[in-house]
């Protein structure tokens, strides 16, 4: 099935480029129309009933200021979203936090294919997403973020880092432990969400479980040992990760 896309690039060669390589490596997006400005975009979206975009390729800068003022001026965002932008890790964290896609320039083909993957052809709280994105994001600069994103079958919850006491893998899904009791199941590997979060108090200590130090109430010694939360949960540590803990502990706590 065609996936129909909105492309905002204003570098002629850029705008080339990624038209190039979606006809080349994602022949299932048609590029239905193209711009290169937040004047262009408001244009564009306000025909939308008509072109029924499915995604928009969104460079970041643009000529007349970011695109999150054309954004935040869309009183409705009916297509999903994938930015085009240049590496910046503070920015892609904010991305990884909204569960928005993005691609970097320049731009690779597994990248470009992995993006268009996850297209979500129904509005998704694509809204939502944004004002996540908006309030974390800040270009070269370490953010505070307080929620995450986290995309999961029936839709994208918006949680507080606050309430997450831990994260367990299981194949290529990741199981959020909430301190309501609750449990979100996202469509990704915890792996994926490891280097987003370990800068923000939440350590590896096990292939499969991630814990907020937070919740971590008492560690028990052995060969590797285990944890129990403060929900009473018991929580193993492998062999490999056991300097890993002892190391994130030292830094929020000091030497023990």
């Amino acid at each position: 099935m065609t996936t129909r896309a909105l492309l905002i690039e204003d570098e002629p060669e850029g705008l080339e480029n990624l038209c190039n390589m979606l006809a080349k490596y994602c022949p299932e997006v048609e590029v239905v129309a193209t711009g290169a400005s937040n004047a262009d975009l408001l244009r564009l979206a306000a025909d939308d009933r008509d072109r029924q975009f499915d995604v928009a390729f969104l460079d970041i800068s643009l000529p007349d200021g970011l695109v999150f003022q054309a954004l935040s001026q869309l009183d409705e965002v009916s297509f999903d979203i994938i930015f085009v932008t240049a590496y910046d890790k503070y920015a892609l964290q904010a991305f990884e936090f909204a569960a928005i896609d993005y691609v970097t320039k320049p731009i690779e083909r597994e990248e470009l294919i992995r993006a268009t993957g996850r297209i979500r052809k129904k509005n998704a709280g694509t809204k939502e997403r944004l004002e996540v994105l908006q309030q974390n994001y800040a270009p070269n600069t370490p953010n505070t973020f307080e929620k995450i994103g986290i995309s999961a079958m029936d839709g994208v919850h918006f949680v507080r880092l606050s309430e997450i006491i831990r994260l367990e893998a299981e194949d290529n899904y990741t199981h959020f432990m909430l301190k309501s009791g609750d449990r979100i199941t996202a469509s990704r590997t915890i792996k994926a969400y490891e280097d987003t979060l370990t800068s923000l108090n939440f350590v590896r200590v096990h292939k499969k479980h991630i814990v907020n130090m937070n919740f971590m109430k008492t560690y028990i010694k052995g060969e590797g040992g285990y944890l129990i939360m403060e929900n009473g949960d018991s929580i193993e540590v492998s062999r490999r990760k056991k300097s890993n803990l002892m190391d994130s502990v030292r830094r929020m706590h000091g030497e023990i």
